[in-house]
């Protein structure tokens, strides 16, 4: 259970960091404009929700942090990406630490069963990977696919989409 507890401390940071907003006259965020991406979380083979969304944020230094909300904000993805140029990331397996080259994710959901009485579902990785495309020090982009148990009812989740996001 540690590992939940540092990746949602993790998350609930970015989420923070996202929420700070850059001032209109910023020529980066002119220069670098706004998030974008897309989820699609499915169970054998259905369909559970599927969004395209602009609240995308990324924030650099040493790797990078990619957070995707759903407009209504029932879903939201953090991945971590533990490198800084463009390639492919493994996500790690259940137990495994997060090292050099690696990708991990958390991904919250009302549409999944809750973890706890009163909270939302969770989905943790179990195989995948994160192809990043674009990785400079100010765009980050990229596509994800993966498959990640429920915590509450151990089924397995396909979860794809994709990202591009200013870095922060």
């Amino acid at each position: 259970m540690r590992p939940i507890y540092s990746l949602t401390a993790v998350m609930l940071l970015a989420l923070t960091l996202a929420c700070c907003k850059k001032n209109g006259a910023d020529p980066q965020a002119a220069s670098t404009g706004t998030g974008t991406g897309s989820i699609k979380l499915t169970q054998n083979g259905k369909v559970i929700t599927e969004f395209q969304t602009t609240k995308v944020t990324a924030i650099g230094g040493g790797g990078y942090d990619v957070v995707v909300n759903s407009a209504d904000e029932k879903h939201s993805l953090l991945i971590t990406i533990t490198g800084q140029s463009a390639g492919t990331y493994p996500f790690i397996a259940p137990g495994q630490s997060l090292g050099s080259g690696k990708a991990n994710f958390l991904y919250q959901s009302y549409a999944l069963p809750e973890a706890f009485q009163g909270t939302v579902g969770i989905l943790e990785p179990s195989t995948g990977q994160v192809d990043l495309k674009t990785a400079t020090q100010t765009r980050c982009s990229g596509t994800f696919s993966g498959t990640g148990k429920n915590a509450k009812d151990g089924k397995t989740y396909t979860l794809e989409g994709t990202f591009d996001s200013p870095v922060l």
